[in-house]
Parts: structure tokens; C-alpha cells; sequence
């Protein structure tokens, strides 16, 4: 409506606040990408930490038919394998760290178990690790780009009112509300568009 009244001006000030909210709003919506794909590395590294865990506590209470029952096992697991597998996210590292400590104090050198666990779960915190700091950034930048977009948004509005303000006070204010129709309901009645 602006460019067919000739107001070209205001008519380029307004596209280009609106061509700059498009943009931050597909940027903003980019930046949930890589929100999902460090809670999907997060999630992955979590569960090849309880992998290990549970192959290492099946290994020990395999090795005899009471091996669960007495040392090494009750020594590496006194609260059970629900301790690594079930900790919360920020207890994750910690929990896994005292995992490699016990089988490192209660295995010897030489264990199959301690052989294979605890380069796999130093490398498994290695990745949770990484994971949740790549989450954190993330999620820092989704949260900016959302800033982002809700000041054009701000900016947008205030220009539209400053439009209107000036066509109110040139045009009056039944042309002036002619240049923001108002917007129709999203609900069609059967046979609508008749009448």
C-alpha cells in the first residue's frame, strides 16, 4: 500500500525491517540445529559410558556364581550399577571418575575388565565432556539469536506505529488505517468466500 501511494521512503524502511526479522527469524530457527546435535552427542557419549558399565559389571559377576555377592565386585559396585548408569547429568562425570578410580584400586593392572574399561570410559567423559560444553555454547547462541530477533521484532513495531503516526497526522485517520488492514481470522465458514 505504501509504494502504490508513492511513499516510497517509508515503504523501503518498512521492507527492510521486515526482510530483517525474516532473517533473524530463520536464523534464530538455524540455531536450534546445533542445540539438537550436541544433546544427541551428549546423549551418545552418556549411553557408551553405560555400556561399558554394564559390560564391566557383567564380566566380574560372570567370573563366578557369587562373584556378585564379594570382592572385586561389591567393591567396584557397593550401590549397584544404577549409581553410574541412573547418576543425573551433572553428577555424569564424577560418577564415571569413581567408576575408573574403584576398578583401578580393586582390579590388577593386568584385568581384562580394567584393560578395557578404563581407556573406554576415559574417552567416554572425554566425549560427555566435550558434548555438554558444545551444548552449552549452543544454547548460548540460540539464546542470542532469540534476542536477536525479538529486537527487530521491537524495532519493526515501533517503525510500524511511526508509520501510522505519520499517515494519521497526514492523511487522517480513516486513510491512514486503510495501509494496516486488519488481519482476517485464520477459520473459513463453509461457503465464506460468497456473499
Amino acid at each position: 500500500m505504501l509504494r502504490r501511494a508513492k511513499r516510497m521512503s517509508l515503504a523501503a524502511d518498512v521492507e527492510a525491517a521486515t526482510l530483517k526479522v525474516l532473517a533473524l527469524a530463520r536464523a534464530h530457527e538455524d540455531a536450534n540445529g546445533p542445540v539438537q546435535d550436541a544433546l544427541a552427542d551428549r546423549d551418545g557419549a552418556d549411553d557408551d559410558l553405560d555400556l561399558t558399565a554394564k559390560s564391566a559389571r557383567g564380566t566380574l559377576a560372570g567370573r563366578a556364581v557369587d562373584a556378585a555377592r564379594k570382592g572385586p565386585y561389591t567393591l567396584i559396585f557397593p550401590d549397584g550399577i544404577d549409581y553410574y548408569t541412573a547418576a543425573p547429568l551433572d553428577k555424569q562425570v564424577s560418577r564415571y571418575g569413581e567408576l575408573i578410580d574403584r576398578l583401578e584400586e580393586h582390579l590388577p593392572g593386568g584385568d581384562p575388565v580394567r584393560l578395557e574399561a578404563v581407556p573406554a570410559l576415559k574417552t567416554g567423559i572425554a566425549a560427555f565432556t566435550g558434548a555438554v560444553e558444545m551444548l552449552a555454547k549452543a544454547r548460548t547462541d540460540e539464546a542470542l539469536a532469540g534476542t536477536r530477533l525479538e529486537a527487530a521484532e521491537d524495532e519493526w513495531a515501533r517503525l510500524l506505529t511511526k508509520v501510522y503516526g505519520f499517515l494519521l497526522a497526514e492523511l487522517g485517520r480513516a486513510a491512514a488505517e486503510r495501509f494496516f488492514p486488519k488481519a482476517k481470522s485464520g477459520t473459513k465458514k463453509p461457503g465464506g468466500d460468497r456473499g
